[in-house]
């Protein structure tokens, strides 16, 4: 609403503006006056769509900082003092597509993994802070094991990805839903990795995508 009221009120300064130099001319020099108006109108409008986006992508910016905080920190923890090592290989698959993440994709994805001759197996961990989280444990040769994870948290996007765009079951509204989702993903990813490294985190912690290699 504010950003509607402002870009009104931005073109009813350039339309006075326009009027005062096509009567009085010769007033004042009304061609830098009008420019550098243009020219601050231009950034006001670039800040106002920079905002927009951010308030656009900030449920999957706070999901990042959920899976983060929750999960995958305390989860490296965990395995850390578990394995009693300082090397650990983490892997976190980052979809495509929100449909990547449906219980019939990471079933095919698994046995995608598995006929290139790894053995998964599932474990629990047993944490004493964030959430109860099961993640796979990816094995091809005895006693070098990867872990991987599907952050199914995104999923909760597709309700807001619902509700920011209409309903109806058509290509065009179809077609709005899947940018705004890759939108979304791209967001999630881009703060993942950001914490990550703040976390200094990199040297645990890598990125799987549709590919699958390992």
């Amino acid at each position: 609403m504010n950003s509607n009221r402002n870009h009104i009120a931005g073109r009813a300064i350039t339309f006075i503006l326009l009027i005062f130099w096509f009567f009085y001319p010769e007033l004042t020099q009304w061609e830098p006056i009008i420019g550098v108006w243009m020219v601050l109108q231009g950034v006001v409008i670039y800040f106002q769509k920079r905002r927009i986006e951010k308030l656009e992508f900030s449920p999957a910016i706070s999901l990042a900082h959920g899976y983060v905080n929750n999960f995958l920190e305390p989860a490296i923890s965990e395995l850390l003092q578990k394995n009693g090592s300082a090397n650990l290989d983490f892997k976190v698959y980052i979809p495509s597509e929100l449909e990547e993440l449906s219980d019939q994709q990471i079933e095919r994805m698994k046995l995608q993994i598995q006929s290139k001759g790894y053995q998964l197996n599932q474990i629990k961990l047993k944490r004493k802070t964030g959430r109860p989280h099961d993640i796979l444990t990816v094995e091809k040769q005895e006693g070098s094991v990867s872990y991987f994870d599907f952050p199914r948290t995104l999923l909760s996007l597709q309700s807001y990805i619902d509700y920011k765009v209409a309903s109806s079951r058509n290509e065009s509204t179809d077609s709005k839903k899947q940018v705004l989702g890759n939108k979304l993903i791209e967001a999630f990813n881009k703060e993942v990795r950001r914490l990550i490294e703040k976390k200094n985190l990199t040297d645990a912690v890598s990125f799987a995508e549709k590919s699958l290699s390992f």
